[in-house]
């Protein structure tokens, strides 16, 4: 591995990462130390964001391109994300007793004060096993297959979900605007991922059928 400035940036996002989970597992509600938890999660996940725009940007620029941030970047992304709907679907993050979440219908929200259920999080894995499968399948047939548009809407969109669950969680909980805000993203996002997803599917349609022929 060529220790340069975008690799390096890809590997302080790994432990960026293992802190921003280890503070979603220690949150409990009603805590008093769950604000506290909630926005330092928030900030190191700014920071993660951060650092993916510019490691891509850097490598680019500098002309630093490598196959381990080829591999590993991409990788670490999508620990990122997937990791963070998994943690916010957990206990932890159940819906309480007395909270504005409560006003809204149960098949928004699953019962989760993150409105992130656990289908959701498998629609979002679905969608990387997926798109890992046909990128990998075209790559050994020599043939490229670089990411699109849709899903670089997709990773914004995710991030903004998470981000402002975290922030709405932590410090506007009770705002019934700021509760109606965090799920309209969050069900945004996971439209979004599937959406992205069929269009890989698609993409990827003429070069299944080429093998099949």
């Amino acid at each position: 591995m060529k220790w340069n400035i975008p690799n390096q940036l890809t590997v302080g996002r790994v432990f960026l990462s293992i802190a921003f989970f280890v503070l979603l597992g220690c949150y409990m509600p009603g805590s008093a130390a769950g604000p506290w938890l909630l926005n330092a999660a928030f900030i190191i996940f700014v920071l993660a964001g951060i650092t993916d725009f510019l490691d891509g940007y850097l490598a680019r620029k500098l002309n630093q391109t490598s196959t381990f941030g080829r591999i590993v970047d991409p990788f670490v992304d999508k620990v990122l994300v997937v990791g963070a709907f998994a943690m916010l679907a957990g206990s932890n993050f159940a819906i309480q007793g007395g909270t504005t979440d409560e006003q809204l219908p149960a098949w928004l929200t699953g019962g989760m004060a993150t409105a992130v259920q656990a289908w959701m999080v498998v629609a979002v894995l679905a969608r990387e096993f997926v798109v890992s499968a046909i990128r990998g399948y075209s790559e050994s047939q020599g043939i490229s297959f670089p990411a699109t548009y849709s899903g670089k809407i997709k990773m914004i969109v995710q991030l903004v979900a998470i981000g402002t669950v975290l922030f709405q969680l932590a410090n506007v909980a009770q705002p019934l605007w700021a509760v109606w805000l965090k799920v309209i993203l969050v069900w945004l996002s996971v439209a979004v991922t599937v959406l992205s997803g069929l269009t890989y599917v698609h993409k990827a349609a003429d070069l299944l059928k080429g093998d099949l022929a």
